[in-house]
């Protein structure tokens, strides 16, 4: 029997990172995954399917304004079978990739239901209910996350939808109700409306992306509003009824809605039972969460936990980021402890959002000092070289010491943008230093130096 040092149980971005880390580190890995492809929700139905319909979505746009840029195309149209398609390649081809990135860091790959055993064992159950034993030394639990359900309103896969179920759609719906104004249900809202769905976005809370900044929430919905988009806040779903062609929507206070499809967007929960976490005596949250310590460890010393199954945000990067981390400690090496007030995020929404650090509200909240220091793209000759003028840069920083406590972009770029602010957290940059920054001209990224020019004594082209 091959004894491991580290088998990883679930491929996603947490697991297939980990693994691969795990690997270079020296370190005899195995890596267990139950589906038959690697790569878990993000890849297989989650961030890489949604971003590549997402950029289909957003050309669809620019063809049909085509005429603005100089070009003549007559009537345009979309094929949606070769649209699927081709998110389909992209994803195969990140499923081949990973594949190969396994046999080339010398990885053994088990196809199976993954369970803690016993002490330094686990267990793999294949499809035919064959159950091999592997010994390890350390194992890393990165088992990710499913969908939620309303116990109301359950997916049934034909008029109510989740966010799995929507990927392999073969027609754009006429119109669609988004139960959820999270971030899957927000991009799904700009990503169907664009391309011609009368789309209801149905949230809760009293904004939609109640995670997010205030100022450029309400600057993306302007937006959005612009794409058949109708967004309904502080609304509670009362009942969702599905009625063969069609389903039937009510929230508190109105009449049945008609809509061709309900998606059910409304969170998602780790994934940690019956992976044999009683039989080492570690307890879950009442969340679902496994506790961990600053290095991912549980309560068992030779077990790790990190994504979606712990108590942090569930976010691809973010699982990538805790993997490394926890198999360094495992090999015995420094790893700094991550910081998750220099974590962005990223919504692919059009305008995209991004953001890293406190929120305007957090600071309130918690009694800090701040100033604003904000810029719009419109101004900038790139933006409008590139039809991008949406959305602006907004830098919350300290009076004292100028440091960055928050930053929040909505715009064209803003994904992209973010990690140069990410970068400044870690190093713990002041606003000045980014306004002396000389940034390449005429670039969006002239935006971040515009902004903060608007802290050290006004902005240059406003």
């Amino acid at each position: 029997m091959t004894k491991y040092d580290v088998i990883v149980i679930g491929s996603g971005p947490g697991g297939e990172v980990g693994a691969i880390r795990a690997a270079q580190l020296g370190l005899k890995t195995a890596l267990i995954e139950k589906e038959p492809h690697l790569g878990g929700t993000c890849l297989n139905w989650g961030c890489i399917p949604t971003k590549a319909l997402l950029e289909s979505a957003k050309t669809w746009v620019k063809l049909q304004h085509a005429n603005d840029l100089g070009f003549e195309t007559g009537k345009v149209s979309f094929d949606w079978k070769r649209i699927m398609d081709r998110k389909q390649g992209i994803v195969d081809v990140q499923r081949k990739g990973l594949r190969f990135l396994m046999k080339k860091n010398k990885i053994d790959s088990f196809e199976g239901h993954g369970r803690i055993a016993g002490k330094n064992k686990i267990t793999v159950t294949d499809k035919d209910g064959k159950v091999t034993t592997l010994d390890t030394k350390f194992v890393l639990l990165a088992t990710g996350s499913r969908i939620r359900e309303l116990p109301f309103a359950k997916s049934n896969g034909k008029a109510i939808i989740n966010s799995d179920d929507i990927l392999s759609l073969t027609t754009v719906p006429k119109s669609l109700c988004v139960v959820g104004g999270g971030v899957v249900g927000t991009e799904f809202a700009s990503l169907y409306g664009r391309f011609g769905s009368e789309v209801t976005i149905v949230e809760l809370a009293p904004q939609i992306l109640p995670s997010e900044d205030a100022d450029t929430v309400k600057d993306l919905v302007r937006y959005l509003k612009k794409q058949n988009i109708t967004i309904e806040t502080a609304t509670k779903l009362t009942k969702v009824e599905d009625k063969g062609d069609h389903a039937l929507v009510t929230t508190e206070g109105k009449e049945p809605r008609k809509f061709e499809k309900v998606l059910i967007s409304v969170g998602r929960a780790p994934v940690t039972e019956d992976i044999g976490l009683s039989i080492v005596s570690i307890k879950t949250n009442p969340g679902g969460f496994i506790p961990v310590d600053e290095h991912y460890k549980t309560s068992t010393d030779w077990v790790y936990a990190i994504g979606d199954i712990i108590p942090t945000p569930m976010l691809a990067h973010t699982a990538s980021a805790e993997a490394i981390h926890a198999v360094e400690i495992m090999a015995g090496h420094h790893a700094p402890v991550i910081n998750y007030d220099n974590n962005p995020n990223a919504i692919y929404t059009y305008p995209e959002i991004a953001s890293v650090g406190k929120t305007e509200d957090a600071l309130k909240k918690a009694g800090i000092e701040y100033k604003v220091a904000q810029f719009p793209f419109a101004p900038m000759a790139r933006s409008k070289i590139d039809d991008t003028t949406e959305g602006f840069v907004k830098i919350i920083y300290a009076p004292k010491y100028r440091e960055l406590l928050g930053v929040h972009i909505v715009g064209a770029k803003a994904t992209e943008m973010i990690a140069e602010f990410a970068l400044g957290k870690v190093l713990e940059t002041t606003i000045d230093e980014i306004a002396h920054t000389i940034h390449p001209h005429p670039t969006i990224s002239e935006t971040i130096m515009e902004a903060a020019h608007v802290a050290v004594g006004g902005a240059i082209h406003m």
